[in-house]
């Protein structure tokens, strides 16, 4: 087919501007459709490999091969998160309820120590020593001063010598 030449004039009739299309050349014209036909559809159109003049690209198998096993990575990635988040949750959740355990432990602790301390007279235990069991308290002599290092307790481990320096 050969190449068309179109030309656009402006021709003035009676004072008026028209435009006028006029091809120049010698080859077979192509009849435009009107506004409102159909265009004659293509068999590549119908195909489907050229759709409005836009071409389609062909997927490989390795850019399916790579989709996929990137798509499992990322469900593999997913599941892990939610499984580790979930297992978080149930650890908090474990805490939770160990520390209100703890508290109700203490508490029942405290009281008991109460009680106890509130049933135990003092005059009775120390009646019942000096009478009972014939103690007495300590002479200046049989008091030892050891010096401390810390403010907590003292360990033995050794005999308290006899005369104190």
């Amino acid at each position: 087919m050969g190449r068309r030449a179109v030309r656009r004039e402006r021709a003035s009739v009676f004072g008026r501007s028209n435009n006028s299309i006029y091809i120049d050349g010698n080859t077979v014209r192509t009849i435009e459709p009107r506004f409102g036909e159909k265009r004659p559809v293509s068999r590549e159109a119908i195909r489907g490999r050229h759709t409005d003049g836009i071409r389609v690209p062909q997927v490989s198998f390795g850019y399916y091969l790579f989709f996929f096993i990137a798509l499992a990575i990322t469900a593999f990635v997913c599941i892990g998160y939610v499984r580790i988040h979930s297992d978080i949750t149930a650890s908090q959740k474990r805490v939770a309820s160990l520390e209100a355990a703890l508290s109700q432990l203490k508490l029942s602790n405290d009281e008991e120590y109460e009680r106890i301390a509130g049933s135990v007279d003092i005059e009775e235990i120390k009646k019942t020593a000096m009478t009972d069991l014939h103690m007495r308290y300590p002479d200046e002599s049989q008091v030892v001063h050891v010096s401390m290092e810390s403010d907590d307790y003292v360990r033995q481990y050794g005999s308290i010598p006899e005369d104190p320096k």
